[in-house]
């Protein structure tokens, strides 16, 4: 669940003007509220007063498919919204709807009516669907394409979260739907099987209007985008979610004044029945030298608790944490440079695109090891392909300084997450350039502890606590698993072990690899390690640094093993 801070609830609320009627945007329009929850009592749906709405994205102007945003909104019983959590089928929209939120004026909280049930107001979670719909889909006239009027999500119980580990990511699905001349769909094609059941079973909460011939409605297909998440995401485990009482703001670095970048980090964390927040991580970024100072401050943020029934109970939260400097015009400029990889023209047809890919989250190498002891600085650019969905799908190092440079950006580059390329208004495969300077200087690779501890590890190896010494065995509390090397498709399996220094906090440091039997195994799986946590090692009650051997086996996917003692 996203929380709305209290500094930007005004604009945030914008999001819910948009209830109100049909949109005088090009084909943008709103459903019906409705509750998320079937199960919800009868009552009175609230009411927002105003209207607003998002301008149809000029990238996408030309699409021939349905687009939508959805997500569920918490509107408190005195009118306050909450809480939100939207998603979007192609991010363009849900920019568009985010543009609207900002662009379109002030909230007033006033002119919200909550939900009402026996003539009392009442908490509500609400189901807020805005849908873009195709220039062909048009409310009139003889000939029309079918037309989407509501959308909801695809629960997948297979993308639940994991203990101490992130909910996977919402993943897009098209497929092919037969809307018959009733506006009812009847028949899904073109999915995985495994995806079918849980499909189908969305379709009953969607609401079409039928294709028309000669002014008559028809029976027709359409591409259709499913969004599909865990289960946990379309049945919240909270009656009253939690409510901010102290937040800290994120300290800008100083290191990166000069540098006048801007940037945003999306922190996922958990909100206790004491209202403190635990096990707090990082999901996206766009600028990885803004995550731990996101982190720093969600950490010290106090909550009233969620509740359950009236009881206190865990709340799994995400907040987007936004850095800028106040004095630059639009807050300092962007983290990267994406680029196209050579001459567009040259490219062939199948790779050529209208609007090229964006990297939505990034995220940045490991200094290799041994290159870092060596002060050995370097180069690397790699190409990857990135599919209809986003998705990175093939990499290639094209330039490296030393290969270990050229196979860690191609490891981090593998957990890029991307906006796909459009063409003809669709999603479309690309191929994009990435290069990344090493220089053992830079504090976004290497931060003032990894240097601390190369120095300890270098001339008190002694201070490096072995585990026989800890008061209680390494607890592992946020893993992540390492990806398949794209480069190695062809292989069905393969294997690493990494060692990782873990500092008085229980931050992963200096991760490296000891064995692999393939090198991209080992950087997948030294990529992947970087972003554990664990509970603070301590011996004698003093917070200490200590080491972890980790093996990984890769085979579709990588499972996540605990970690072995080290002398």
């Amino acid at each position: 669940m996203k929380l709305a801070p209290a500094p930007s609830l005004p604009r945030i609320a914008l999001l819910f003007f948009l209830i109100c009627a049909g949109m005088r945007a090009q084909d943008v329009t709103v459903a019906p509220l409705d509750w998320t929850s079937p199960s919800e009592p009868a009552g009175q749906l609230p009411v927002f007063k105003r209207a607003r709405h998002p301008d149809f994205p000029v990238e996408l102007k030309n699409t021939p498919d349905f687009g939508y945003v959805t997500g569920d909104v918490f509107v408190g019983k005195r009118g306050t919204i909450q809480m939100w959590q939207l998603y979007g089928s192609l991010p363009a929209y849900l920019e568009a709807v985010n543009e609207a939120e900002k662009d379109n004026g002030l909230f007033d909280s006033r002119e919200v009516v909550p939900a009402m049930r026996d003539g009392h107001p009442v908490n509500a979670y609400v189901r807020l669907c805005v849908v873009f719909n195709p220039r062909t889909a048009s409310r009139d006239g003889p000939e029309a394409t079918p037309r989407l009027l509501r959308a909801a999500l695809v629960s997948d119980p297979a993308m639940n979260r994991g203990n101490g580990n992130p909910a996977f990511p919402p993943r897009i699905v098209w497929a092919t739907v037969l809307i018959d001349e009733r506006g009812v769909p009847t028949e899904v094609s073109g999915v995985h099987e495994e995806d079918q059941v849980p499909i189908k079973a969305s379709l009953k909460g969607w609401l079409f209007s039928p294709a028309r011939h000669e002014g008559r409605p028809v029976a027709q297909a359409a591409r259709v985008p499913f969004i599909l998440v865990a289960a946990d995401v379309t049945t919240p485990n909270t009656t009253v979610p939690p409510r901010v009482t102290y937040q800290s703001r994120p300290v800008y670095p100083m290191a990166l004044r000069r540098s006048g970048m801007r940037g945003a980090v999306v922190v996922d964390f958990v909100v206790d029945p004491e209202g403190e927040v635990r096990d707090a991580f990082v999901i996206k970024s766009l600028n990885p030298a803004f995550d731990e100072p996101a982190l720093d401050a969600v950490r010290e943020w106090k909550f009233e608790p969620g509740t359950h029934n009236g009881t206190p109970t865990f709340t799994h939260m995400e907040v987007p944490i936004y850095f800028s400097i106040d004095d630059l015009a639009d807050g300092g400029r962007g983290p990267l440079d994406v680029e196209r990889s050579g001459d567009m023209s040259k490219l062939p047809e199948a790779l050529r695109v209208d609007v090229d890919p964006k990297v939505l989250s990034l995220v940045l190498p490991i200094y290799p090891y041994d290159l870092l002891r060596s002060r050995v600085d370097g180069t690397a650019r790699v190409n990857y392909l990135v599919d209809e969905t986003g998705a990175v799908v093939l990499t290639k190092v094209v330039k490296a300084d030393r290969p270990e440079f050229g196979l860690s950006l191609q490891a981090a580059i593998e957990r890029f997450e991307c906006e796909p390329a459009l063409k003809g208004g669709r999603p479309h495969v690309s191929v994009v350039g990435f290069e990344q300077d090493f220089g053992v200087h830079d504090s976004r690779l290497v931060s003032a502890d990894d240097d601390r501890l190369l120095r300890m590890e270098t001339n008190h190896p002694d201070r490096i606590i072995r585990n026989a010494d800890l008061d209680a065995p390494l607890h592992p509390i946020i893993t992540r698993p390492p990806i398949f090397p794209r480069s190695l498709a062809k292989d069905t399996r393969g294997s690493a072990v990494v060692e990782v220094l873990i500092d008085e906090t229980g931050r992963s440091r200096l991760p490296r690899i000891i064995s692999a039997s393939d090198p991209a195994f080992g950087y997948a799986a030294v990529q992947a390690v970087a972003l554990w946590t664990f509970a603070a090692p301590t011996s004698k009650g003093h917070a200490v640094v200590t080491r972890a051997r980790i093996p990984f086996d890769f085979k579709t996917t990588a499972k996540v093993p605990a970690p072995s003692k080290t002398p």
